[in-house]
C-alpha cells in the first residue's frame, strides 16, 4: 500500500510503498477515506523541531477517516463497514488521569509530573498512523460517524476537536467576549465553534499576511479582526470592549509575545487558553495575572468524550466546518500538501488515498 513515512529525523517526508498492516490482538483494519495535514505534521515535516519524542521511522497522520474492513476477533464483527474516525490516544485506562477521565494526558502509568507529551499520544507519532491506504487500530480507537458527515469533515474532526476541547476548558456564557488569538487551523475551528455561543463578540488577532484567513473568520462568525502588525492589539482589545477587556482568550499560535497579550487582552476575572505549542519556554506577567485573578489554563489533545461531542456538533449542521477545507489532493500528492501547509497558503489539506 501507499504511505506517508517520515523515514528519518531531516527535513521531509516519503510517498511510498510499504506492507499493510497485519492485524494484532484487538485491532480493526482501517481503509482510510481521508486524512487531514496538521500543524504537527508540518513541524515534523521541518525537522522534528519541539517533536524530538515522535518514533521514526512513523507513518504520519492522527487526524483520520475510513471504513472497517478487517477484524481479527469474532466480538468485532459488528464493526465491519463501520465509518469511522480515529481516536489517537491509546491510553492505558488505569492511572490516575485516566480514572479522571483524563486520557489526553495518560502517561501508562508513569511521570505524572513530568510535563512531556503525553505517552497516550499513539496513531501517527509513536506508532503508524493513517496517512496511508489502511491502518491497524485498537478496537477501542474507533468512533463511528454517521454516512451523511461529508468525509473531507470527518477526516479533520480530531483537529475541530482541539477547539472543542479548549471549549471544555473554558467557562462561557451566553453573552461573554472572547478573542482567539492566531487564525491558523486550530484557531479557525475555534470560531466556528464558538460562533454558535451566543457571544457578544467574537474577536480574531492576526497579521496582515493573514488577510485571507482572517476574512474566513469572519465568514465563520468572527464580529471583529485586529491586525496585530498594524496596531497594539491590546489596545485594539481595549477599544472594542470599552476598556473592559474580554472574558476569555485562546491562544494558538503558540508565540511568546502572544502569550503575554493574552494576559493582558483579559477582563479582570477572565481566562486565558493556552492551546499552541510553543517552541520555547515562555515568561507570563506574574503580577498581573495575580491582581487581575486572570485564570491561566492548558489545552492538549482530546478526549473520547471530546471527540463524541465534536461528533455530534459536525453533525448538526449548526457550525460551518466545511468552509475549513481549502485544498483536497491524493495521497500520492502529499508533499505537495505539505508545502501548501508550511507557505500558509490555505487551511486544512485533505488527502484521500
Amino acid at each position: 500500500m501507499k504511505a506517508v513515512v517520515k523515514a528519518t529525523r531531516d527535513h521531509g517526508v516519503e510517498v511510498k510503498e510499504v506492507e499493510t498492516p497485519k492485524l494484532k490482538e484487538n485491532e480493526v483494519l482501517v481503509q482510510v477515506e481521508a486524512v487531514s495535514i496538521c500543524g504537527s505534521d508540518l513541524h515534523m515535516y521541518e525537522g522534528m523541531r519541539a517533536y524530538e519524542w515522535v518514533s521514526t521511522p512513523v507513518i504520519l497522520g492522527h487526524e483520520f477517516a475510513g471504513r472497517v474492513v478487517g477484524v481479527n476477533n469474532p466480538d468485532h464483527e459488528h464493526l465491519i463497514n463501520s465509518r469511522v474516525i480515529i481516536n489517537p490516544y491509546v491510553a492505558c485506562g488505569e492511572c490516575a488521569n485516566c480514572q479522571r477521565g483524563r486520557t489526553n494526558l495518560c502517561d501508562h502509568g508513569k511521570g505524572a509530573m513530568d510535563k512531556v507529551p503525553a505517552k497516550s499520544l499513539q496513531y501517527g507519532f509513536r506508532q503508524n498512523g493513517g496517512m496511508a491506504e489502511y491502518a491497524a487500530i485498537q478496537y477501542k480507537n474507533v468512533l463511528p460517524i454517521p454516512e451523511t458527515m461529508p468525509i473531507e469533515v470527518a477526516g479533520m474532526l480530531e483537529a475541530l476537536g482541539i477547539g472543542v476541547r479548549a471549549l471544555e476548558r473554558a467557562d462561557i456564557l451566553p453573552g461573554d467576549t472572547a478573542v482567539v488569538i492566531g487564525p491558523g487551523p486550530i484557531g479557525l475551528s475555534l470560531i466556528a465553534s464558538l460562533s454558535s455561543l451566543g457571544l457578544k463578540k467574537l474577536i480574531v488577532t492576526g497579521l496582515s499576511v493573514d488577510e485571507e484567513r482572517l476574512q474566513l473568520a469572519k465568514e465563520l462568525g468572527a464580529t471583529d479582526i485586529v491586525y496585530a502588525d498594524q496596531v497594539n492589539d491590546v489596545e485594539a482589545i481595549s477599544e472594542l470592549t470599552n476598556g473592559q477587556g474580554v472574558d476569555h482568550v485562546f491562544e494558538t499560535s503558540g508565540f511568546h509575545q502572544s502569550m503575554v497579550s493574552g494576559v493582558r487582552m483579559c477582563t479582570k476575572g477572565g481566562e486565558l487558553l493556552l492551546v499552541g505549542i510553543s517552541a520555547k519556554e515562555t515568561v507570563l506577567p506574574s503580577n498581573e495575572i495575580v491582581r487581575g485573578e486572570v485564570t491561566v489554563k492548558g489545552v492538549y489533545g482530546v478526549t473520547e468524550q471530546t471527540l463524541k461531542r465534536t461528533i455530534a456538533m459536525a453533525s448538526s449542521g449548526k457550525f460551518p466546518y466545511l468552509k475549513l477545507v481549502s485544498h483536497v489532493l491524493p495521497l500520492e500528492k502529499a508533499v505537495e500538501g505539505f508545502e501548501v501547509g508550511v507557505q500558509k497558503q490555505g487551511v486544512k489539506v485533505i488527502l484521500k488515498p
